[in-house]
């Protein structure tokens, strides 16, 4: 999750790969598959900051082309919609955030897959302020996140950290 102007924007990209028996040939041959695992309904809920709360959080994703989207609604409100585009290198993405008025929000980002661990990277904006996201899969059913800035790439302060969980 992340707050881009008073917003709340999620870029909690999640899935995993091992951990849900999926294997390296399944990843390649459709490199959408570990995506399609964030469909549905989540319920966020905010550790840190101090004035935590919880949200509901619905993505509405399908392939288009070569390429993947999500449809975030937060809170019964429209979101983003996240565009993925798969890398040369499997479990690599380019990503996009459009905001719900049709603009995109800035620079692109990646997302790196590694086993259960998911890292979203934002490219450095105007004041060389970067963001990352960090998502631990431990089952299909929970993520943990944290969303961290950097001014210099290397020392992380985090901004937000939580756990999605789906209602059941």
């Amino acid at each position: 999750m992340a707050r881009k102007s008073g917003r709340l924007i999620s870029i909690v990209l999640v899935g995993t790969i091992a951990p849900m028996g999926m294997t390296s040939a399944q990843s390649a041959a459709d490199p959408h598959a570990p995506l399609r695992l964030y469909e549905g309904t989540w319920q966020v809920t905010q550790a840190t900051p101090a004035d935590r709360k919880s949200d509901r959080l619905v993505n509405d994703c399908a392939r288009i082309g070569r390429d993947f989207a999500c449809q975030q609604t937060v809170n019964g409100k429209p979101g983003a919609l996240l565009v993925f585009i798969p890398d040369t290198m499997p479990g690599h993405y380019h990503n996009q955030i459009v905001l719900p008025d049709g603009t995109a929000s800035g620079s692109s980002g990646t997302l790196t897959i590694t086993g259960n661990r998911w890292i979203y990277l934002g490219q450095p904006g105007a004041k060389g302020v970067r963001y990352r996201t960090i998502n631990v899969f431990s089952s299909r059913d929970h993520i943990h996140f944290e969303s961290a800035r950097s001014t210099d790439g290397k020392t992380w302060t985090v901004t937000m950290a939580g756990d999605e969980t789906r209602p059941r």
